[in-house]
């Protein structure tokens, strides 16, 4: 935001307790600050006349992330005391995949001391949990190259991947950054997915979580099928890689999250 103090701006608070995202981060919706744009803010945030940027937390702090200039309204998760499914915070979990600001633990918790509810519940206003089996589904993006994206078909929510086979032959998360595609080399894709799993594991008390690896029927008919036998044989071992590193993690962390907050049934 330019420093120009000729510029007019109006500063509405906001009582109602809303939550807002800020890249994979949490924080309480003070209120908005809107002013109106130069010429250089709206080739720099390709915005109208004005622009709305939020408020947060006890220090008040004018945010201006580039992601907002559509607008703040999207990245209002809920309010304090709200009970949120798992499947709702996708695009936040989405986003801290490929950005690696947190582990997804650290996510889930910092959503939580904002007091908001994260239910493993299907529904609100159902009693019924989500599956201990976790279903992945793993698609071959283009037939002669061995590129892929891994999706959750159901169960507890993993985030979306893009993956590529490295040298080695091990699968490897290939993401989009300000530099271009990128290949992170540090852990494989499932060590990765393991990980997730575990977090999910400790801060609901779920110690049975395990996935199951499947592939679209290529028909668009919402139903799955075994991994093709032509497809690489990393692929055909994804599911016992990310078990066996699950079991492995499991081992080394026993606790679980003490501080979880209560579910609330909405009758």
């Amino acid at each position: 935001m330019t420093q120009d103090k000729s510029k007019q701006f109006e500063v509405k608070l906001d009582h109602e307790g809303k939550v807002i995202r800020l890249g994979s981060y949490f924080y309480d919706l003070k209120g908005v600050l809107i002013c109106e744009a130069t010429e250089e803010d709206k080739k720099k945030y390709y915005c109208g006349r004005f622009m709305t940027f939020p408020i947060v937390d006890d220090d008040w702090k004018v945010r201006e992330d580039l992601c907002l200039c559509d607008g703040i309204q999207n990245f209002i998760i809920g309010k304090k005391g709200d009970t949120l499914l798992l499947e709702s915070l996708r695009s936040a979990i989405d986003h801290n995949a490929s950005a690696y600001d947190c582990g997804y633990d650290e996510l889930l918790v910092g959503l939580e001391l904002h007091d908001i509810t994260i239910s493993s519940r299907k529904k609100l206003d159902s009693m019924e949990e989500l599956s201990d089996t976790i279903v992945l589904s793993i698609d071959k993006l283009w037939k002669d190259r061995n590129i892929y994206r891994v999706d959750t078909w159901d169960g507890y929510y993993v985030p979306q991947r893009f993956c590529v086979v490295g040298e080695d032959g091990e699968l490897y998360h290939q993401y989009a950054s300000d530099k271009g595609d990128v290949i992170n080399k540090n852990r494989t894709l499932a060590e990765l997915i393991a990980d997730d799993v575990v977090s999910l594991s400790w801060f609901f008390n779920k110690p049975n979580l395990r996935v199951l690896v499947v592939a679209p029927s290529g028909k668009y008919d919402g139903k799955v099928k075994p991994i093709p036998k032509d497809w690489y044989y990393t692929v055909q071992t994804l599911e016992n890689d990310i078990n066996r590193k699950i079991e492995e993690y499991l081992k080394e962390e026993t606790r679980y999250y003490a501080a979880k907050r209560p579910d609330k049934f909405k009758a």
